[in-house]
Formats: structure tokens, C-alpha cells, sequence
């Protein structure tokens, strides 16, 4: 695993360090900045790896050969991986539905971090040292608010307005306590709507691209432009020029899709 290790630091332009806070908030940015959000990945994982989350080794291959990232489950469970290899203290943690973060303790500070849910939390936050921490980015208004001493509520907001909301339970676990929790991110089934459609989010500067099967919103601090994609060969050359993903990889998109009746095209 070292050498993975290795290539997933360089990949992400940094170097091997203490494992102090500002390490940690770094490696969190640099993160969010190159590595993407996605779900074409998650469908071709499905494929070969059935419900469980690809190895270690596997995922920075393909980040680095393919510009893959991942969802929740895979890209926070092997930063959390990563972490641990360069010194840092990590669990991870539930958030319902469907979400998983990962705690970090740096001495004895308590973080939450989280590089898979498609959103600008660019830094570490310290979830008990007050009643409600608020981070901004790209528009978005991210709002962690303490219920109990291990229940947090974070409220995404866009320009005001909430469109999701999710509960932190802020109890350490380890991979094998959420086994069943990555088995049911996989569920195979209409009911579960990231294996029904296409998704992408990249932080690039001070813009955010953010795919949704044919629609492609640019957002930036002052307002969202959005793009629709009717046809084919613009679909893949607005997502290859954007996320770099090869062409072999969009095709099987596709026909994933359509062998469960969802249509791009």
C-alpha cells in the first residue's frame, strides 16, 4: 500500500508532512480541487465489485489513469485510508440517509472532514466547540448545527434556499460496522436514485461544475449558469473537457443506464 500511497499524495500535488491540522485542511482542498465526484465510476465498480467499495490500491490507480473519484462511500473511506497511512487518527461516521464522513482527531481536536459529498466543505470543522459552525462556497451555505453532543444536523443551502438535509451521527465506526450501509448504497433498484442517473461535481478555481445527466450548472460566487446537452457528442465533449473522463467510460455509462430503462438519449 505504500506505494499507492505515494501516488495518491503526488496526485494531489502535496508531500508527506506531520499530521497537523493544516496538513489536514490542505490535503482536504487539494482533494476537493482534483479529485471528482461522480457516479460513473460508482456504476463500473458495481460491476466488478459488486456492493462493496474497490481496494485501496485499485481506487488510486484508476483516479490517477482515469480521473475517477467516486461517491461518499468510496472517496471518503479511502481518504480515511490515506489519512491513517500518514499518521492521523481516523473513524468514520454515519450521516442519514445515505452518507458516510470520516472523524479525525489532530491531539485532541475533534474533526469532522468530508471529500465525498459534492460540496465545498474545503476545510476541517470542529463540530463541539460551538452550536453551529457555517461555511460558504460557490453559493452554497453549509450549516452544521448541534442537536446532542452526538447528533449534528448539516443544512446545505443554495443562495438561501435548502435543498438537503442530513444528520450526523457523531459516533466513531470502523469500515466493517458500515458494511451494510455500503451494500444499500449499491441497492440496484429505482428507489435508489444515485444508480439511476449520472452525476459529477468539480471544484475548479473559483467555479463549480455540476452535472446532472444532460444539465450542467457553472456555478461561481455571484450566480449559476446552466448548459443542457441533447446530443451525444456534446454531452461527451462538455464531460471530457470538464472531468476528463475517457469515452469508454461514458459508453458504459449509457448502457448501464439503459439496461435499467433510463434513457440520456
Amino acid at each position: 500500500m505504500k506505494d499507492a500511497v505515494d501516488k495518491y499524495i503526488q496526485y494531489l500535488k502535496l508531500e508527506r508532512e506531520e499530521p497537523t491540522g493544516n496538513y489536514l485542511q490542505r490535503l482536504i482542498q487539494h482533494h476537493l480541487s482534483i479529485v471528482p465526484y461522480e457516479t460513473f465510476s460508482k456504476f463500473h465498480y458495481f460491476q466488478q465489485y459488486g456492493q462493496a467499495i474497490p481496494p485501496f490500491e485499485v481506487f488510486v490507480q484508476n483516479m490517477i489513469d482515469k480521473n475517477w473519484g467516486g461517491t461518499c462511500f468510496t472517496l471518503n473511506i479511502n481518504f480515511a485510508k490515506l489519512l491513517e497511512k500518514l499518521g492521523f487518527s481516523c473513524s468514520l461516521v454515519r450521516v442519514n440517509p445515505g452518507h458516510i464522513a470520516i472523524m479525525v482527531l489532530v491531539g485532541e481536536r475533534k474533526f469532522y472532514v468530508d471529500v465525498g459529498y459534492g460540496s465545498p466543505i474545503i476545510k476541517p470543522v470542529e463540530l463541539e466547540t460551538k452550536p453551529q459552525h457555517v461555511l460558504h462556497g460557490f453559493g452554497e451555505e453549509i450549516i452544521f448545527t448541534r442537536k446532542t453532543d452526538t447528533c449534528f444536523e448539516i443544512d446545505r443551502r443554495s443562495f438561501g434556499k435548502t435543498f438537503v438535509k442530513k444528520t450526523i451521527e457523531w459516533t466513531p465506526l470502523s469500515e466493517h460496522e458500515l458494511i451494510q450501509d455500503i451494500k444499500e448504497s449499491y441497492y440496484d433498484h429505482p428507489s435508489n436514485k444515485t444508480m439511476r442517473r449520472v452525476t459529477a461535481v468539480h471544484f475548479n478555481g473559483s467555479e463549480c461544475y455540476y452535472l446532472r445527466d444532460l444539465s450542467l450548472k457553472i456555478i461561481n460566487y455571484r450566480n449559476i449558469r446552466e448548459i443542457q446537452m441533447r446530443d451525444y457528442d456534446k454531452w461527451k465533449q462538455t464531460i471530457q473537457a470538464i472531468y476528463q473522463i475517457d469515452e469508454d467510460t461514458l459508453e458504459q455509462t449509457i448502457v448501464f443506464l439503459q439496461k435499467r430503462d433510463v434513457y440520456l438519449f
